[in-house]
């Protein structure tokens, strides 16, 4: 209660130094979050980190949105991003925050100022995708791998059983792999199929099209390994 009392005074006396003329570039900004404030100088905003990592949920509120990556729950990074932010490919081909879906690798340019919230979230520049194509309705589940198949090399089938990240995406899922699916860790880079063992915690992305069977059959667009290295 004292902390959160300190940081809402704190708040408060550099906003009434903002009214009675301190200069621009010392004043602070407030970044809520539940019962969280921060407050931070505009030289300090101005300073930019990046972070890659693909995007497990969107989340709209108004003309603002929270987009969580490189992981689910309380792991990871939430980017606030609003009007202001830029949206593209690499290549420099612009988008929108409507383009955006689950699954995206991204390169968010974001401040160094994040909020104590686990996970943190934090102000939002630029927003680039890192994949080569934008491959909408896919769906999300997390969870632990259940079973792996596998009758030759070219040939693997896993069960993941956990949380369906969308309103229509199942908490069961079994997911045929091909040559196209990405293998990735938290951050999109590239990591070895040989890591797709029982037990190991994933994000998997796949498409809309799924067998009516329980658990449901689909294709795999993209696996997170989400367990930590040692």
């Amino acid at each position: 209660m004292k902390k959160s009392f300190a940081i809402l005074s704190l708040s408060a006396m550099i906003t009434a130094g903002i009214a009675y003329g301190a200069p621009s570039d010392t004043y602070a900004t407030a970044l809520m979050n539940g019962n969280h404030t921060v407050s931070f100088s505009m030289k300090e905003e101005a300073k930019q980190l990046q972070a890659t990592g693909v995007i497990t949920s969107i989340r709209m509120d108004g003309d603002h949105a929270l987009i969580h990556i490189q992981g689910v729950g309380t792991d990871g990074l939430v980017l606030n991003v609003d009007k202001d932010t830029v949206f593209q490919m690499a290549d420099g081909t612009k988008l929108s925050l409507a383009d955006l879906h689950v699954g995206l690798t991204v390169l968010a340019e974001h401040s160094m100022v994040m909020t104590m919230s686990l996970p943190p979230q934090t102000p939002t520049s630029k927003v680039t995708v890192l994949d080569a194509k934008i491959q909408k309705d896919l769906l999300g589940t997390a969870g632990r791998i259940e079973e792996v198949r596998s009758e030759n090399k070219d040939d693997l089938r896993i069960r993941v059983k956990g949380e369906g990240l969308t309103e229509t995406s199942p908490s069961e899922i079994v997911l045929n792999l091909t040559k196209d699916t990405a293998i990735v860790d938290k951050n999109g880079s590239k990591v070895a199929t040989s890591k797709l063992v029982k037990g190991a915690n994933v994000i998997a992305f796949y498409g809309p099209a799924l067998t009516k069977s329980l658990p449901p059959i689909g294709t795999a667009w993209k696996i997170v390994i989400e367990d930590k290295e040692e």
